[in-house]
């Protein structure tokens, strides 16, 4: 912890890998009828593309806070962190496919 500005990276690093996760479900309301249907506008894939990055560029760079900070902390800290980083890893992971998804999509909708 930063004495002078009261800042905890470790701290600020497991909100974004929790954050991250639990953004995932906007994405589908952008999918619009299950999974397997896609966006059915430009909008649902600039939705989808925008949270697929979003919760990636989140959980990547709380996985990264997290570390910077562990070594620190006690035993029942460092659990708790690394359950949040594999929480995080899930959450980019399926970022990832949102982002992707998005993108393809975005780009199917411009195209006709």
């Amino acid at each position: 912890m930063n004495e002078v500005t009261g800042h905890n990276p470790f701290r600020s690093g497991l909100w974004l890998c929790w954050i991250s996760l639990f953004v995932l479900p906007i994405g589908l309301l952008a999918i619009g009828g299950g999974p397997c249907a896609g966006p059915r506008n430009a909008l649902g894939s600039a939705i989808l593309l925008a949270i697929g990055g979003g919760a990636a560029g989140a959980a990547v760079y709380g996985v990264v806070r997290v570390l910077r900070g562990i070594k620190a902390r006690a035993i029942s800290m460092q659990l708790w962190g690394l359950l949040s980083m594999g929480c995080a890893g899930f959450a980019a992971l399926v970022g990832g496919l949102y982002l992707l998804l998005g993108f393809v999509s975005l780009q199917a909708y411009w195209m006709y």
